[in-house]
């Protein structure tokens, strides 16, 4: 081969070389370009929009099916801990709710005596609760990254709402994950010093701002663990005045936490009242538009927290458009059978 074509030869494959390494260095900036695009969308117009809806079953379906997708995006250089933080929170309830049901068929089953299907519904039940618990926990392991340089400081750097909401969502994670791997029997291997972490991380948000949760959560903190609880705090009365915020603009999440504290309790009055204050607050004060879905899952959780009471009480559910009243109500008329219901 002459010379001149053996040079010509290598300036091609230089040429070749330094045209695919220009192509792969592209390729690989604009992966990681849209893997950030993709974030910066879902967390900037896909999460608020889907805040302001209210079908919390499609919310579901969404969660259940973009949780696995979402972390993937760190394999290209994005950073999606904070939307798995949302997408944990969202699945660990959609978990929650399969569980409720469970309860309910094992609430039922003991009402007709039926060991067998009591017993099966409750193995049901703790594992439902044991994937709620899992979930839940990656949703505060993610927290913990998406934070990781500030997280065991005294308080995060929350320089935007967005990272204000993120980090109450990532707290909720963690409470949820305790309580239900309690109820579940501990299967999920959740760690119980996470609840100190919780209570401490509440206390740099700002309670009224964040409908009162911020105080429910740690209020939750120290009933369930006493130990962690100050001298001169009352738990209780924080509740009620994290409740009446929450109330006051609309969402009404601190709801549901003040429900559980007292079925821990035992003091069903209390969670009678709750749901009765939920039902009539609906009547004067609206839903915040902004946080529609947040809202509906709280009135959800209290509906089956009230599905519990009843089919404890009666063997079945709280009745079509009996949600905020109860079986011995003084004017219930619960011996007459509606054909519509049966039907």
């Amino acid at each position: 081969m002459k010379t001149e074509s053996k040079k010509t030869l290598f300036h091609w494959i230089a040429f070749l070389l330094l045209a695919l390494i220009l192509f792969f260095s592209a390729a690989t900036l604009a992966v990681k370009n849209a893997g950030n695009l993709l974030v910066g969308f879902i967390e900037d117009q896909a999460v608020p929009y889907v805040l302001k809806t209210d079908d919390v079953a499609m919310g579901c379906v969404m969660a259940e099916s973009l949780t696995l997708l979402i972390p993937s995006l760190a394999q290209v250089n994005a950073s999606p801990y904070k939307l798995a933080v949302m997408f944990d929170f969202l699945s660990g309830s959609c978990a929650e709710f399969k569980a409720w049901e469970e309860e309910l068929r094992y609430l039922r089953a003991v009402y007709i005596k039926n060991a067998i299907e009591a017993q099966d519904a409750r193995v049901s039940q703790k594992r439902y609760l044991n994937l709620a618990a899992s979930r839940q926990l990656k949703g505060y392991f993610n927290l913990q990254k998406a934070y990781s340089e500030t997280f065991d400081a005294n308080c995060p750097k929350l320089e935007s709402w967005n990272d204000e909401f993120y980090w109450l969502i990532g707290l909720m994670d963690g409470l949820q994950a305790v309580l239900n791997d309690l109820a579940s029997g501990g299967n999920a291997n959740v760690p119980l010093d996470i609840s100190l972490k919780v209570g401490r991380g509440a206390g740099c948000l700002d309670n009224e701002k964040w409908w009162g949760v911020p105080a429910a959560i740690q209020a939750a903190i120290w009933v369930n663990f006493p130990s962690y609880k100050p001298d001169d705090i009352e738990p209780l009365v924080i509740l009620e005045s994290a409740v009446q915020t929450g109330l006051r603009q609309g969402v009404r999440i601190a709801q549901v936490v003040a429900a559980k504290i007292y079925i821990g309790l035992g003091d069903s009055e209390s969670v009678k009242k709750i749901i009765r204050d939920n039902v009539n607050t609906r009547l004067t004060v609206d839903t915040h538009a902004d946080f529609i879905f947040l809202d509906e899952v709280a009135r959800i959780q209290l509906q089956a927290i009230s599905d519990h009471m009843w089919t404890g009480a009666t063997g079945k559910r709280t009745p079509m458009g009996s949600f905020g009243s109860f079986w011995d109500d003084p004017k219930n008329t619960l011996d007459t059978i509606d054909i519509v219901d049966i039907l």
